[in-house]
């Protein structure tokens, strides 16, 4: 078998409060046979060995002085400004071709560091964070990025017979990715992506299916916040020809208080490229809360059901509805390419369907007569006698994407 060239894996960390843990990553990774690169992202304490890259020059990278922000002793600023630097050299050490892979350990301010950095690398590119919060919402650490977290179970505050097993695990994953010979994608099909939830997903599963014998390659987006925001972000970067967003719920939770949110620029990076759009309403029928915990207050006398344990939906109604209709219009209205809005009339959901607990043919007429009002021209809304799951409303979406 043909030896394997090494690799140079970054790793980024605090050395003043982080450097036996950094060091002894460095140290299992090079025996593994491949090359390390530290960067020091610490200000206050004197690192405890000396790094390729250091907190000066990470500091210099964000246009700032180290003495200065040591002096300051304020640690919001110390975090943004080493953040900055940290990026900037990630993705400079990545164009130059000096990093296949990247590492992190730390604790809450060194991962908000470190993963900031990684967000700004391509998919694909293996990054790995241990660390002590990365349970609960980490989303804040990974974006829509491919980050692997794993936890460090006890602090990050000397070696132990835990923490080493994480690191060792850590180090494992990270050296494993860098081995894994990748596929490159084929670039001779068109990709089309579409929206999903498990109340839409029978749609989903039709339109890729269809689809694919169109002789699309097809990416399907779970619609709960960081998956509306992924495909926005690969649209944006040109990796998406066309779209079926089927499923525009992360709109309703952006109005009404959820944290399943995509964020403001949702079903927008499609316009401003000028690709076709199929554009649904699959899940605006309701709105999904981190449990009954986290529905506000103002709606906890609304019609709520417990999809899972940890997982609350909430029927919305008549005004929530025209208010959804009204932001969508509004954003396609703006597109440059050509768009087309496909209503099912009996139903957004499974949930919103004749017999079903949040069937409210009201609420749902109230986005129909909205988006009819507000869009303009050439923007198409195309009304479907069926529900939105049926076979006949995908193969009218279908038809009607692909005209």
């Amino acid at each position: 078998m043909e030896a394997r060239s090494p690799k140079t894996i970054v790793l980024i960390g605090t050395l003043d409060t982080k450097g036996d843990e950094v060091k002894y990553a460095r140290e299992r990774i090079e025996e593994r046979g491949h090359k390390t690169l530290v960067v020091d992202t610490g200000v206050l304490g004197q690192p405890s060995f000396e790094p390729e890259v250091s907190r000066e020059r990470v500091a210099q990278a964000a246009g700032a002085d180290l003495a200065t922000l040591m002096a300051q002793r304020d640690t919001s600023t110390a975090v943004r400004t080493m953040m900055a630097g940290t990026t900037e050299l990630v993705k400079q050490l990545y164009s130059e071709g000096r990093l296949d892979a990247i590492m992190s350990l730390g604790g809450g301010k060194g991962t908000a560091i470190a993963t900031a950095a990684m967000r700004e690398l391509p998919l694909g590119v293996p990054k790995v964070a241990v660390c002590t919060s990365a349970s609960g919402d980490t989303r804040r650490y990974m974006g829509s990025k491919d980050i692997i977290m794993f936890p460090s179970i006890t602090d990050i505050v000397g070696l132990n017979r835990v923490n080493r097993l994480m690191l060792d695990n850590a180090v494992g994953a990270i050296v494993g990715m860098v081995e894994t010979d990748v596929e490159e994608p084929a670039q001779d099909k068109p990709v089309a992506s579409v929206t999903a939830l498990g109340i839409t997903t029978p749609a989903a599963m039709k339109c890729k299916d269809r689809l694919e014998a169109q002789g699309y390659e097809v990416m399907v987006f779970h619609t709960t916040g960081v998956g509306g925001q992924a495909m926005e972000e690969l649209i944006a970067e040109g990796v998406i020809s066309g779209v079926m967003d089927l499923t525009t719920t992360e709109l309703m939770s952006e109005l009404l208080g959820s944290s399943f949110v995509a964020g403001p620029d949702r079903l927008e990076a499609a316009g401003r490229r000028g690709i076709p759009q199929l554009v649904g309403p699959g899940g605006l029928d309701m709105v999904a809360y981190a449990g009954r915990r986290a529905v506000p207050e103002e709606y906890t006398n609304r019609l709520l059901y417990d999809h899972t344990p940890a997982l609350t939906v909430m029927r919305t109604n008549v005004e929530d509805n025209a208010r959804a209709a009204g932001v969508m219009a509004e954003k396609l209205n703006c597109a440059k390419g050509p768009v087309t809005i496909a209503i099912p009339t009996k139903g957004f959901s499974a949930y919103d369907q004749e017999g079903e607990l949040f069937w409210d043919p009201e609420a749902d007429a109230a986005f129909v007569e909205t988006v009819r009002q507000q869009v303009r021209e050439p923007v198409q809304v195309v009304l479907v006698d069926a529900h939105i799951n049926d076979d006949h409303f995908v193969d009218r979406a279908v038809q009607l994407f692909l005209e």
